[in-house]
């Protein structure tokens, strides 16, 4: 569901880039037994991202609080390099501001991109690594940094990091890694003063702040079982309720009709009976959250099965995903199912907005 409310005079700023580099130390948190054994390393890296900050001119920068939105690479030596190797990363992020005083301000960005990892899950010759089966997964940030000001242009930085890669369950073992730790490094800012009391109207496309029901189709992919296991194909239609906040962000309700053969599998495995097309039938509801960024959103859900629930699963599901507006009646949309920090599948779909 494509949504923006509409900004009226919103405030200008000059075209502001920053650079930043920095390096990074912590750990893999275990968080499976499982993964124990390769977790007793340091985790090493670094990070080099450029930015600019919004500059006022659609109606999502005054609503987000004028943010940075960059791109950032990244080198980590996972801690283990005969097992888990090093992870090269690309990520857009988005950068908001939390705190701000003379020579001191605190931020926090999120980021979500893709990462090559050179070593991974192989029954001959990697087998311990049931973290990573595949060499591309996709790698999400969330970050805390404080910044101190050193000059006009020259900053210091210091703050907290979290970085997660898994492939989604496409491909089984597929533990993911967490990783939490420190970092330092500085930021160089071009001097760019700020286009005070520069009013303009911003209007955009779909701006009329109206409820919407959209309907949204899925098909995804994943492996469920041991390593080397079936593949399945996971089929939803979902139908979905935007209600809108005033110069905020939409809710979402919806409900969700999934056709999963993979059920199977946890079915036999607790000792019950499988009776085929009924069982691999899933209802549920969700509610959630829509954060709009033009015609590129995202979106959470949390929800709650109401029929059929896998007996080896929670009663409850998250989904976090990617939507692109292709007009005002559809998008495109790329998402992720997890129960809790278990990927369940990726899948791909569309957006009809009625």
């Amino acid at each position: 569901m494509g949504f923006e409310l509409d900004a009226q005079n919103a405030e200008h700023w000059a075209n502001i880039y920053s650079s930043s580099l920095s390096g990074f130390m912590g750990k893999v948190l275990a968080h499976s037994d499982t993964l124990k054994p390769l977790t007793n390393g340091i985790v090493k890296g670094f990070r080099f991202s450029v930015s600019q900050k919004a500059n006022g001119g659609k109606a999502w920068h005054n609503r987000h609080g004028m943010p940075y939105v960059g791109i950032a690479l990244t080198g980590i030596d996972l801690g283990n390099k005969r097992v888990l190797g090093n992870a090269w990363g690309i990520q857009p992020f988005i950068s908001y501001q939390l705190l701000q005083f003379k020579n001191f301000s605190v931020r926090t960005d999120f980021g979500l991109g893709l990462a090559y990892i050179t070593r991974k899950y192989s029954p001959a010759h990697n087998p311990t690594n049931v973290a990573i089966s595949t060499s591309i997964n996709y790698w999400a940030t969330a970050n805390l940094t404080s910044t101190f000001k050193f000059s006009n242009r020259f900053n210091l930085t210091a703050g907290i990091e979290s970085n997660h890669f898994s492939n989604g369950a496409i491909k089984k073992p597929n533990y993911g890694l967490n990783i939490v730790g420190f970092s330092f490094g500085f930021t160089y800012t071009p001097e760019r003063d700020k286009i005070d009391n520069c009013k303009k109207d911003v209007n955009l496309e779909n701006s009329d702040g109206k409820s919407q029901l959209g309907i949204v189709i899925l098909a995804g992919i994943k492996e469920t079982g041991p390593a080397g296991g079936e593949k399945y194909y996971p089929f939803s239609i979902s139908i979905e309720y935007l209600m809108p906040l005033a110069q905020s962000y939409p809710l979402m309700a919806g409900l969700d009709i999934m056709f999963d053969k993979s059920a199977r599998f946890h079915i036999e495995l607790s000792g019950m009976h499988y009776s085929p097309v009924n069982d691999d039938f899933q209802v549920g509801i969700k509610t959630g959250l829509l954060i709009p960024f033009n015609r590129l959103s995202l979106h959470g859900h949390f929800g709650w099965y109401l029929y059929n629930k896998n007996p080896r699963l929670p009663l409850y599901y998250q989904k976090l995903g990617i939507r692109y507006r292709l007009s005002r009646t559809s998008q495109v949309l790329l998402e992720l199912k997890t129960h809790l920090n278990t990927a369940d599948h990726v899948g791909v779909g569309y957006i009809f907005t009625l």
